[in-house]
């Protein structure tokens, strides 16, 4: 994650799992999020400008806690169990 900035985050498959959203809210903090928007299932935007958005129609996430801000999505994104080591970011 090292090649993240803070306040960015990156789209990432899993084999056999889909994907995952990871993000890096602050220094020294990884988050995990289901990339699925929860209002029809389209895969959100990595963070800009402090905000996780759905391409679809403009949901907007909460990079740190994935909870909802704008838009249609009547929850926030699944937050996925993760383990950072030095080198990896790994399912928990």
């Amino acid at each position: 994650m090292g090649d993240v900035p803070v306040g960015g985050g990156v789209l990432v498959d899993m084999p056999g799992d889909g994907q995952l959203l990871l993000v890096r809210p602050s220094e020294g903090v990884v988050k995990a999020f289901n990339p699925a928007c929860p209002h029809q299932g389209t895969t959100v935007n990595p963070p800009t400008g402090g905000e996780i958005t759905c391409p679809t129609h403009r949901s907007g996430f909460d990079p740190a806690t994935g909870a909802v801000r704008s838009g249609p999505a009547p929850k926030g994104l699944t937050e996925v169990a993760v383990v950072v080591t030095r080198t990896d970011v790994v399912l928990a």
